[in-house]
Parts: structure tokens; C-alpha cells; sequence
């Protein structure tokens, strides 16, 4: 459903109306022979075909039908951005009126069947419409221990949300649970239980669910003290070291949110709702113009700037317009991403620090303290971006890229990732034993990337146009799903794009061959970069093999601030050189 959902929004977007409605009537009727007529991961299905349908006829009463489907399945169904309008929100809300409300509450979940051995996978459905940015988060443990909850956001479909607890993880101790719905701001939205009273899932007893568990399991936690390194006897006795160098790698994840580096916002001429007129024509020449520097900050410095292009360059040869419609922040703003965890794939770790403290803690146990410098080199950020090239004269640019069938594309790269600090470290661990726990806090001064898919494709013409959106005008359709002359854009490069004639028709070709150039399944990837200030704490571990050699492995856990806050959980292991 989530495959044949996308196919059938991209041929929407590429005006293959029959062609989408097609993709999902056949998946409809493929969950409907399945049995799951009334899942709610159809809702969505049945929202765009309602749309489709009254894009391709205006078929009011086939529309509400459609819509009245939608909500049988998924009561708080939402139009998508793709179908935002009044009159599509006031026909679903007629479909919405007909169908008795569901007596859910604010969630509903349904506690699955589970054996032990097996995955666990819960679902819940949402009164609130998981819109932009909305995030649903499940927060579990193992039943009746005192652990904290593990917080994993799930994976939505409509105002579904579902995730799998691995048996791995869970390790068939049943388990204690329960939903929260969070906005872009992380302000809880809705919920179904708490920490104080979760729902439970006994495993082979077929579900279960309810207030259980408010408790916990008693006692003292299972013996904190025990186990940890093993090896019983004296073991070695070295000597803290004095000096340690660590050679360390990692990777990472965080929170990515706000706006992507190196992609400016991306128009959609074409697409339904969507604006596109001399503003954004005027910004898609003068990003294209600036190339890597800044857009022009006024209207006069952009005036400046168009002069120097030849008139061709220009919708109708006319700047004037242009100019009356440009707005530098309007043309200087980057596109948004999605909240979410993103990675950020690799770096390097390298470490120095010295001992500036150690302390007996009882008969066994011993403590050091270590002050130590690092960086974090991140040689991988996973960006995939390409552009037009910016290093081109605007001649050669226009006529061999941003005319060109086939854009040969230019990949941008953010500039080299670097940060650097200093920890202090607490080693704990048996007096002269080989294994220490590590705990201690961190800060410094830099940046880090997080990869961040931005789900469109290039635009390796710089037009400010996904590729795979491309078209050649812009404007409102008539029953005939044809743009008026009169009320016709032509987008940014193809000037001709809303004539009637030869000049026009290769223009729109034109757009054609770019949008089919562009492969399907290769999509923008940018980064989000936060700092360039950071704090934290740490834990890990360090495991003395040699009087010279260790190995160590630590998870930094950090927040990053002011331009862009966020967190970042970096986990580095590698060798130790100690002396």
C-alpha cells in the first residue's frame, strides 16, 4: 500500500490522472481480497483517489464516496499536501458528517497476539492527523523491571503508526508500554497510558493489554554490583596509566531539524495548489545567477545582476517584473527538512589525555580522573547534491546545462566538518584489573552534519525544480486539464513554455526529457549542520590488553547549540596507545 501510495502521488504530479487512479484501485481491491477492507493503512489510498477523481471530472458525489471509504477506515483521515484545498476539505468534511464518529478516545490500539521468540509489532491509530513534522513515539521496557523506558519513534502511514520490538531485545519478558504524539515542537499531542500506568503484553497469552504493571517488579534491581568484566582472581596489576592516546572512529545520529545547507526552497509549478509566478521566477535566476555566493540583497543589487544576462535568459526578455517581484529573503531561504533522527555516518576520533588524579574507592576498587583533548573529523557526511555547476560562465551555463535535456549535474559538497574539545573522565574499575568503566562530560567548539534524505530528486539544471517535478508552466487547470493562456506562468528556463505554438511545444519537450532524465530512485541528500557549540556527558568503557596497548569504546551523548540545536549520540571505539 505504501509503494502503489507514492507510485500513484508521482504520476499525480506528473498529471497521469488515469495512470494513478489506476495504481490505486488495483491495491485497494489487493488489500480487499487480503481482508484488511477496513485497515487504516487504506485511508490514505482512498483520500487521494477521492482526489484524483475530482481532478479528473468533478464528480462531487464519486469524490464524497471515495472520501466517505477513507474515513470508515481512519476516521481522522487528512487531505495531503498534494490536495489541500477548500473545496476538497469541505467535500471530505461531508464525507467525514456521514460516518458515525468512533468512540476510540484520543488513540486507538488493539494489544497484538505474541509468543515468545517471536517479534513484537504494535500499531495505534491517531485522532490527531500526523501531519508535517507530527511524530508518534512508543516507550517500552522489559515487564516488571525498573529499567527506563526505551523511547522508538514509529514508522507512519496516515495517522497510523507501527514498530517492531526485535526478540532480541525483548527477550520474552513481555513487556510494559504505551504511545505518545508529539508536534514539530516536541508538545505532546495525544496519548494512550503512561510511565506510571502502561499497558502490558504477557507473551503467549494472546495479547493482554490494560493498566497492569503500575508498580513494577520490587526489590533492589537485580544486584547492581555483580558481574562486570568477569575473570575472577588478582588479574594483572598494572599501574594506572599516565598518558593515553586514542585512535578512535565513529559514527552518529541526532535530531535534524530546520533547513537543509545546500538546497535552497524548492518550487513545484505544476502541482496542484502550488504558486509559481515572477517572484519565483526572479529567484530561480538569481540563485542560479550567485551560484555558491549569496543571493542578491535588494531589489537594486538583483537588477545589477539581470543586466549583465543576455535578454533571451528572460521570460518575455522583460526584467521589469522581475524586479518588482524580487524578494531577497524569499530567494535566500533553504528548504525545510522533516524533524527526525538522521545520521551523521562517519568520523574519525583521535584523543589525547594524561592523568591528573587517582584514588582508592575501598579495598578493591580504584578511581582515575583524565583530562584529555579531541577532535572530531567527520570525513563522511552521506551528501548527495547536485546542481548545476557554479563555476561556469552564465553563457556557457545556460546553454549547456540549464538548456540541456540532460543536465550533467554538478555535486556540492558541504566544507570540510571539524570540531574539537576537551573531556574530563572518570576510569572506575578493580584495583589494577584490566576492564574500567568510563563516565565523564565533554565540550568544545565546531560543527557537525547529519544526513538528512530530503525525499525529491536533484536539480541539476538549477531551476530550483526537483528534476523529476519538472514542467514548462504553471497555472490552473480546466475541466479539460489544460492551463489558460491567461493565467499560464511559464517556469524558469522555458520562456515559451505557455505558447500555443512550435516554440512552445519544444520547450515543454524540453521539460519532458529533463524530468524523464533524472533517474527515478535517486533522491537529494543534504545535511543539516548544527553547533558550532557542544556539551555533554559520556559512558563507555576502557580494557587494558598490554601495559601499552588498550582498547576502548565510548558513547558520547551531547547537545548542540546556538545556530541550529539538536542532539547528537556518537558512539566511537578503537585502539588506545598508553604509557
Amino acid at each position: 500500500m505504501r509503494t502503489a501510495l507514492q507510485q500513484a502521488k508521482n504520476q499525480f504530479n506528473e498529471l497521469e490522472l488515469d495512470a494513478a487512479l489506476a495504481t490505486l484501485d488495483a491495491a485497494i481491491a489487493r488489500a480487499q481480497g487480503a481482508g484488511m477492507a477496513a485497515d487504516p493503512a487504506l485511508a490514505p489510498l482512498h483520500v487521494l483517489r477521492g482526489g484524483i477523481i475530482f481532478s479528473i471530472d468533478g464528480d462531487r458525489s464519486r469524490t464524497v464516496a471515495a472520501f466517505q471509504e477513507a474515513v470508515r477506515a481512519d476516521y481522522y483521515s487528512a487531505l495531503p499536501i498534494e490536495l489541500r484545498s477548500e473545496e476538497l476539505q469541505a467535500l471530505l468534511d461531508e464525507a467525514r458528517a456521514s460516518v458515525p464518529k468512533p468512540n476510540t478516545g484520543p488513540m486507538a490500539h488493539t494489544p497484538p497476539a505474541a509468543a515468545a521468540g517471536q517479534d513484537i509489532t504494535l500499531d495505534a491509530l491517531s485522532s490527531v492527523p500526523l501531519d508535517e513534522g507530527v511524530t508518534m513515539v512508543v516507550y517500552w521496557r522489559k515487564k516488571g523491571t525498573e529499567d527506563s523506558f526505551n523511547a522508538v519513534y514509529m514508522d507512519l502511514f496516515g495517522n497510523l503508526g507501527t514498530v517492531t520490538i526485535p526478540a532480541a531485545e525483548h527477550g520474552d519478558a513481555g513487556i510494559e508500554y504505551f504511545f505518545y504524539v508529539y508536534n514539530g515542537q516536541q508538545q505532546q499531542l495525544a496519548n494512550l497510558g503512561d510511565k506510571e500506568k502502561p499497558l502490558v503484553l504477557e507473551l503467549g497469552a494472546g495479547g493482554g493489554g490494560g493498566e497492569g504493571g503500575g508498580e513494577g517488579g520490587g526489590g533492589e534491581g537485580g544486584g547492581g554490583e555483580g558481574g562486570g568484566g568477569g575473570g575472577g582472581g588478582k588479574g594483572g596489576t598494572h599501574p594506572w596509566p599516565r598518558g593515553f592516546i586514542n585512535l578512535g572512529v565513529g559514527t552518529g545520529f541526532g535530531v535534524a531539524h530546520g533547513s537543509a545547507e545546500l538546497t535552497y526552497q524548492q518550487f513545484t509549478p505544476g502541482t496542484f495548489g502550488a504558486l509559481y509566478g515572477p517572484a519565483e521566477q526572479a529567484c530561480a535566476i538569481e540563485r542560479w545567477f550567485s551560484g555558491t555566493q549569496a543571493v542578491a540583497s535588494n531589489p537594486a543589487e538583483f537588477a545589477q545582476h539581470i543586466a549583465m544576462l543576455d535578454p533571451s535568459f528572460l521570460p518575455n526578455g522583460d526584467a521589469d517584473p522581475l524586479i518588482a517581484a524580487y524578494n531577497p529573503d524569499q530567494c535566500g531561504q533553504h528548504h525545510p527538512v522533516t524533524t527526525g533522527f538522521a545520521s551523521a555516518p562517519f568520523h574519525i576520533a583521535p584523543e589525547v589525555g594524561v592523568r591528573v588524579l587517582d584514588r582508592d574507592l575501598g579495598e578493591t576498587r580504584a578511581l582515575a580522573l583524565v583530562v584529555s583533548g579531541f577532535a572530531r573529523l567527520q570525513v563522511v557526511t552521506g551528501s548527495k547534491v547536485f546542481t548545476e555547476n557554479p563555476t561556469l560562465a552564465t553563457q556557457t551555463s545556460y546553454i549547456q546545462e540549464v538548456r540541456s535535456p540532460n543536465p550533467p549535474g554538478f555535486q556540492r559538497k558541504p566544507p570540510f566538518t571539524w570540531a574539537a574539545g576537551l573531556k574530563l573522565k572518570a576510569l572506575v574499575g578493580k584495583r589494577g584489573g584490566k576492564f574500567q568503566g568510563v563516565v565523564g562530560a565533554f565540550g568544545g567548539y565546531g560543527n557537525a552534519r547529519l544526513r538528512v534524505n530530503m525525499g525529491f530528486s536533484n536539480d541539476r539544471n538549477g531551476n530550483s525544480v526537483p528534476d523529476r517535478a519538472e514542467t514548462a508552466l504553471s497555472g490552473p487547470a480546466d475541466a479539460n486539464n489544460q492551463v489558460p493562456i491567461d493565467q499560464c506562468t511559464p517556469v524558469w528556463p522555458y520562456n515559451n513554455g505557455c505558447m500555443n505554438s512550435t516554440e512552445g511545444m519544444a520547450d515543454q519537450n524540453l521539460a519532458l526529457q529533463v524530468q524523464a532524465s533524472s533517474p527515478a530512485n535517486e533522491l537529494r541528500i543534504d545535511t543539516v549542520r548544527i553547533g558550532p557549540g557542544f556539551a555533554g556527558v559520556l559512558f563507555g568503557f576502557h580494557y587494558q590488553l598490554h601495559k601499552y596497548f588498550a582498547v576502548y569504546g565510548e558513547a558520547n551523548v551531547g547537545g548542540w547549540f546556538p545556530d541550529v540545536g539538536s542532539l547528537l549520540i556518537d558512539v566511537n571505539v578503537g585502539p588506545v596507545i598508553t604509557f
